[in-house]
Formats: structure tokens, sequence, C-alpha cells
């Protein structure tokens, strides 16, 4: 599996969760992370180059917020 580096992977998903959680400030924590983690789980499953793992894993992520937030709607 790719990371945002050895270390850096962590404080990555973390930072994205932390700016999701101000976007969507309806939506639990707990329920951002799982959809940030499984999101960079999914994304990095296969990838060959990581540089654009966390603008791909915040975006993938951002948007399936939005799609379980308007059919919860």
């Amino acid at each position: 599996m790719a990371e945002f580096g050895a270390s850096g992977a962590r404080s990555g998903v973390d930072q994205i969760v932390k700016e999701l959680a101000a976007d969507f400030d309806g939506t639990p924590v707990d329920t951002i992370e799982k959809t940030v983690s499984g999101s960079f789980d999914e994304l990095s499953k296969d990838a060959r180059i990581d540089t654009f793992l966390p603008v791909l894993t915040k975006r993938v992520a951002r948007d399936r917020l939005r799609g379980s937030a308007t059919s919860a709607a």
C-alpha cells in the first residue's frame, strides 16, 4: 500500500479529517474518519505513485460525505 510517506500517512489522514470536519460540522467526526480512512485505503491499494493521494483522498471523501448528506436529507 502506498502512503503519504511512512510516518506521514496518519498525520495526512488526520489533517484531511480536520479539514472536512470544518466543512461538515453536522457530521460526526467518527463518520468522517471512517470515510477518509476508507477512501485512502481504497485509493492507495493499487497506487504506484503517491504524490496525489492526499488530494484525491480528500476529494473522494468529500464527495462521499456530500452524497450521504443529501441522501439523509
